[in-house]
């Protein structure tokens, strides 16, 4: 195990440090200058000595890897700099928009699972019934429209029509429902087809017709043996599936007008503000990697298998 996590580390850093890289160099080459932008959007005399000042108080007249060197060192003590528009704090500002886009991707992820599993397990079990060539039906139909119609449909047949949710805004943890549930089923048919193909190939599987033939219960074989098979390809889509989350969450957020970091980052590409794009990058890649690194962790401990495997690699 020792040594299956030491090689996961190591390419957490790596991969950490690739995000560092494309956050900063890709920002780069935008064929907008950014001073110019922030002149433009602001309204601003746009003179020589302006321009100028504002390239010498921002570090823009170093050379790129200069730049590169200092930026990481101040990230390194978490000081992701000043907005370039706004003039405050980009760390302060990130966390306390990402704080609200995380409970709602975290109460999105909630509802994929409870979802996905219930209706995962049971399709598998009634394979082809009626109840599972409908749900496939289904979720066909979900899986092809885009989230800002799901959010549409959610807010005129919950909030408008039934009344029992609040449509827009942010506050109370009623205002996190429709948001999460339109992230959610969004992703729901993927994993719903996950849980349901591994389940029919376990069916078949030695271990399970032995269970069955020694007499246990279906619930139990179901527990015991069927869903813990399907836990490691499930948790690592999951993991994969965070990035998408967070990502999606910005056509929701400006959908339900809440002040999460999705409308944050859309007004900073508007603005052309370098210095919390390449911030954001940097954090939603540290989020990610992690998440993905602990996935990793714990489907090893699940399954010897996968522990074995990465320590011969």
């Amino acid at each position: 195990m020792s040594r299956f996590l030491a090689r996961r580390i190591g390419s957490m850093v790596l991969a950490l440090w690739g995000v560092s890289l494309l956050a900063f160099f890709l920002i780069r080459v935008i064929p907008v200058d950014p001073v110019e932008a922030y002149f433009a959007i602001n309204q601003l005399p746009a003179s020589k000595e302006a321009m100028d000042a504002i390239r010498e108080e921002q570090g823009l007249n170093k050379p790129l890897l200069s730049q590169y060197a200092n930026w990481i060192w101040h990230v390194l003590q978490f000081d992701f700099g000043k907005s370039f528009g706004s003039k405050s704090d980009v760390a302060n500002d990130l966390i306390k928009k990402l704080w609200v886009t995380l409970r709602i991707s975290a109460a999105a992820l909630f509802f994929v699972v409870c979802i996905s599993v219930s209706i995962g397990v049971l399709s598998a079990v009634k394979h082809s019934s009626l109840f599972d060539r409908l749900t496939r039906t289904t979720i066909f139909m979900i899986a092809s429209m885009p989230s800002f119609w799901l959010a549409f449909i959610l807010i005129y047949v919950v909030g408008l029509k039934w009344g029992i949710l609040p449509l827009m805004g942010w506050g109370t943890w009623q205002h996190m429902i429709l948001p999460s549930l339109t992230l959610a089923l969004g992703l729901c048919p993927y994993y719903i087809r996950l849980i349901r193909t591994s389940i029919v190939e376990q069916m078949q599987q030695p271990h399970v017709l032995y269970a069955r033939a020694r007499g246990l219960k279906e619930s139990v074989i179901i527990r015991n043996y069927l869903l813990k098979g399907t836990l490691p390809p499930l948790l690592t889509s999951l993991a994969m599936s965070c990035g998408i989350l967070l990502g999606g969450a910005a056509v929701v957020e400006v959908v339900f007008t809440i002040p999460g970091v999705g409308r944050y980052i859309l007004v900073a590409m508007e603005a052309r503000d370098y210095v919390v794009l390449q911030g954001f990058i940097l954090l939603i890649g540290f989020f990610y990697i992690v998440i993905n690194f602990a996935a990793d962790i714990v489907c090893a401990m699940i399954d010897p298998r996968i522990r074995l495997k990465g320590g011969e690699q």
